[in-house]
C-alpha cells in the first residue's frame, strides 16, 4: 500500500515564491500530486493509495483531475488531524490506516516527483538480492533479485544529493520511526539499524529529483519542464 503526504494548496512550494505567484504554486502542487498518485495507482504492485492531508478540499479538487484506468488502485484521501501536524505525523496517520486495512509493506512517496515512472516504483518494491547487514546500504538502479523483495525490509529512494529520502519502503506494522527532514537518508538507515533491519538504497532519475527550488527545476529534462509550464500557466525559466 502506498502513502502520499500532501500539504495544503497555500503554503506549498514556498521556495518558488519569488518565481511563481500563489495561484501558479497551487496549480504546481496539484499537478505534481496528480502525477505521483497517478503513477502509483496504475502500478500493479500497489493495491491502494492513501493521500494524507490537512487540506481535504484542496486535495480532493486536485485529484479530481486525475486520469484513471480501469485497473487502477483505489485512491483514498485521509484527513490529518490538526493535533498531529507535520510530515512525519502525517505518515504515522497513513501507516495506521494502512495497517488497519491489512497492509504488510508501506511505500511512502513524496508528492513532488515530476519524473516518477512505473519502473521507479518497481525498483522500490522489488529491490531484493542477498540480505545486507542491518543498516548497510546497497545502491540499486533497476533491481537485481536472487530472492524475494521481503529479504530487505527497508528501501530508501534517495534524492539527487544522496542525503534526503524521496521514497521509502518499510514494514507497515513496524515501530519504525519516520525521520523525514534534513539528512533523512542517514537517519532512516540508522533507524533501520536500530531495529535490526537490513536496508537497500535506490537512486534513479525518477526517484532522485523532487521539485522545491529553481536548482531542482534546472535538473528536469526539457519535456518535463514544458509539461509543468503548461500545467501552471507560468513562464518558469
Amino acid at each position: 500500500m502506498a502513502v502520499v503526504p500532501l500539504r495544503d494548496g497555500v503554503s506549498g512550494k514556498s521556495r518558488l515564491a519569488a518565481d511563481l505567484d500563489p495561484v501558479a504554486r497551487r496549480r504546481l502542487v496539484a499537478d505534481l500530486a496528480r502525477h505521483v498518485v497517478g503513477v502509483l495507482a496504475a502500478h500493479e504492485g500497489v493495491e491502494r493509495v492513501l493521500v494524507v492531508t490537512a487540506d481535504v478540499p484542496f486535495t480532493r479538487a486536485a485529484l479530481g483531475g486525475l486520469a484513471r484506468g480501469p485497473g487502477d488502485a483505489p485512491v483514498d484521501v485521509v484527513a490529518q488531524p490538526p493535533a498531529r501536524p507535520g510530515l512525519n505525523a502525517a505518515l504515522d496517520v497513513g501507516r495506521e490506516h494502512a495497517a488497519a486495512r491489512g497492509a504488510r509493506r508501506l511505500l511512502v512517496a513524496h508528492a513532488d516527483l515530476p519524473m516518477l515512472a512505473a519502473d521507479d516504483v518497481t525498483a522500490m518494491l522489488t529491490t531484493g538480492g542477498h540480505r545486507g547487514s542491518p543498516g548497510s546500504g546497497r545502491q540499486s538502479g533497476l533491481p537485481t533479485r536472487t530472492g524475494t523483495a521481503d529479504e530487505i525490509p527497508v528501501v530508501v529512494g534517495t534524492d539527487r544529493h544522496d542525503a534526503g529520502t524521496n521514497l521509502l519502503v518499510v514494514p507497515a506494522t513496524a515501530a519504525f520511526r519516520f525521520r523525514f527532514g534534513a539528512g533523512s537518508r542517514a537517519a532512516h538507515e540508522a533507524e533501520a539499524a536500530r531495529h535490526g533491519l537490513a536496508v537497500a538504497v535506490v537512486r534513479r532519475p525518477g526517484t532522485a529529483v523532487d521539485l522545491d527550488t529553481l536548482d531542482d527545476w534546472g535538473q528536469l529534462p526539457d519535456d518535463a519542464r514544458r509539461r509543468l509550464r503548461d500545467a501552471v500557466g507560468s513562464s518558469l525559466p
